[in-house]
């Protein structure tokens, strides 16, 4: 594996595998990596050619500098984890990705205003005019992304999608730990009892597709549910429960096509979020 924080040097590269016709499979990431990044760094690795990671936590994502100086940065861990699978390791400086002058920013509407982005204004426009940059200087043939930052697929889907970025975005499974925590990076920042707390979040996901197989499909009387199981446990503060649809990511009062159910709150200091899929044969 090469390691690069030189954009010169990383495009000199790439430029050569184009040239040469292999495929590039990548993988962006903020650092502080664990075994669900790993496991897209090894999807990328059974289905292309050269493997491209970056590790560079974005400025532009965070609107609270507090939680920026709190992200945590752990690149020598990082670089063991994913060595014996990727070939190219980039991790800029933020001087280089946003050079003097720099005053681009992409916007996806509506999916960059609604949920998440709703109560993190700017993260997402962060997110994608990273992301996008990151796609022109790497060229991949496919890019992977975890289905625990859904929106965040979603945005980058519809923005290769409406610019014609040639690039094939993968979604890739939530990774979770035996409790059912879905796997992050902020899950480092838990005391043990909050980690083990933090299990209710996909106890009410589960309760909530099982509910829906079973045949309820008012959105009310579901979100009622997780609620109420969401307030059994005294550490959990809820942010929002939304319930959407896959296909627009509309806000249905009935569920009627397959749907993702959203939550976010805070365990103790540390916000965390989470979802699931409900398929509807």
């Amino acid at each position: 594996m090469t390691i690069y924080n030189n954009i010169k040097q990383v495009k000199n590269l790439i430029n050569e595998h184009v040239k040469n016709g292999k495929s590039i499979g990548f993988i962006p990431t903020m650092g502080a990596l664990h075994i669900g990044h790993l496991s897209l760094v090894q999807q990328a690795r059974r289905e292309n050619d050269i493997v491209a990671v970056s590790v560079f936590v974005n400025p532009k994502q965070f609107n609270n500098p507090d939680d920026l100086k709190r992200y945590p940065r752990t690149i020598e861990h990082d670089k063991k984890l994913i060595e014996d699978y990727a070939d190219v390791l980039f991790i800029p400086e933020a001087d280089e990705i946003y050079p003097e002058g720099f005053g681009t920013t992409v916007h996806v509407f509506p999916l960059a205003d609604i949920a998440e982005g709703a109560f993190r204004p700017g993260h997402f426009d962060g997110m994608s005019t990273v992301v996008l940059k990151l796609f022109n200087l790497v060229q991949p043939t496919r890019a992977y992304f975890g289905k625990k930052d859904y929106q965040q697929y979603l945005i980058v889907r519809q923005m290769v999608r409406d610019l014609n970025v040639p690039v094939q975005i993968v979604g890739c499974d939530t990774v979770r730990e035996s409790t059912g925590l879905a796997l992050s990076s902020r899950n480092m920042r838990l005391t043990p009892k909050e980690r083990l707390k933090a299990a209710v979040i996909y106890q009410a996901l589960s309760e909530a597709k099982k509910c829906i197989i079973n045949g309820e499909r008012d959105t009310h009387v579901i979100r009622v549910r997780i609620e109420k199981m969401l307030s059994v446990e005294p550490l959990w503060r809820t942010e929002y429960i939304e319930i959407r649809s896959i296909q627009d990511f509309s806000e249905p009062l009935h569920i009627m096509s397959d749907s993702v159910i959203l939550i976010a709150g805070y365990m103790g200091e540390v916000r965390l979020i989470d979802n699931i899929e409900i398929p509807i044969s």
